[in-house]
């Protein structure tokens, strides 16, 4: 147990120091040299996400040792839930852009334009900022001190709603949503294998991304029910959750360094 701060800290600061500078640079090269297409809209806007998301790395290190700072755990925590909710939506999007092109190329590219794809990142992100904003006190709710009150026992069925809606909207539904046009891209290549070169360019990418992120997500959830099933918050349990957010942290460091070794395909 005394090792466990010094582990922490040590996994945060690779994450951070490795996250900041990999995710700015994918930014960059994506701004500057990458075809304005509506495809660049999604992937650029992905790559923000996991930047906005390890910048405040920082902070959910604060809030987790400084435990007066009621202010940094919230923001951290909202932080949290939005990276989670926009990086669902966003690959969900990316799946169905990809499926839309493969099924009728022709319309796709007279209708899924850069500017539609602005629009709907907007929405994204609007819907995103809507759903984490409820989970600031998210975490403290569950480490609670236990009462017999009527007010707590309502506030843990809040928490319960709260993290199952969590579950469903940011994690179960997109990866359904997600597998079905990738089965349909997949029979397709089969079926008209030459017409989907092209099309399928950021495919290799797309099928890099889904991976890294429900891996990296799903011991936070784990935790997350496995917290408000126990009766009392034990050690073990809560040091099993730290990790667990920090792995989230180390799928946006993932996904630029899988973008950059496939440099040539992403810039095309």
């Amino acid at each position: 147990m005394v090792l466990f701060p010094t582990l922490f800290l040590v996994l945060c600061g690779v994450a951070f120091l490795a996250g900041v500078p990999l995710n700015g640079y994918v930014l960059l090269i994506a701004g500057c040299h990458v075809e304005r297409t509506a495809s660049t809209v999604w992937f650029w806007n992905r790559a923000m996400t996991d930047f906005i998301f390890i910048v405040f790395l920082p902070l959910r290190f604060i809030s987790i040792f400084i435990l007066d700072l009621d202010w940094a755990k919230s923001l951290s925590n909202t932080v949290s839930s939005f990276h989670m909710f926009s990086s669902a939506f966003l690959l969900t999007a990316l799946s169905v852009d990809r499926c839309i092109l493969v099924a009728r190329p022709a319309w796709a590219r007279n209708h899924c334009t850069p500017p539609l794809s602005f629009r709907m990142v907007v929405g994204l992100w609007a819907l995103s900022v809507g759903f984490s904003l409820r989970y600031g006190d998210l975490w403290e709710s569950l480490l609670s001190p236990a009462n017999t009150s009527m007010y707590f026992r309502l506030e843990k069925e809040r928490v319960k709603a709260a993290i199952a809606i969590q579950f469903l909207v940011g994690f179960l539904i997109p990866f359904a949503l997600i597998l079905i046009p990738k089965f349909y891209i997949v029979l397709a290549a089969k079926l008209r294998r030459n017409r989907l070169i092209q099309s399928t360019t950021p495919l290799r990418i797309l099928l890099g991304l889904m991976p890294t992120f429900f891996l990296c997500w799903l011991p936070y959830h784990v935790f997350s029910f496995l917290q408000i099933s126990a009766k009392y918050p034990l050690p073990l349990l809560n040091i099993g959750s730290t990790f667990a957010c920090v792995l989230t942290y180390f799928s946006s460091c993932l996904n630029p360094i899988f973008y950059l070794t496939m440099e040539e395909e992403f810039l095309r």
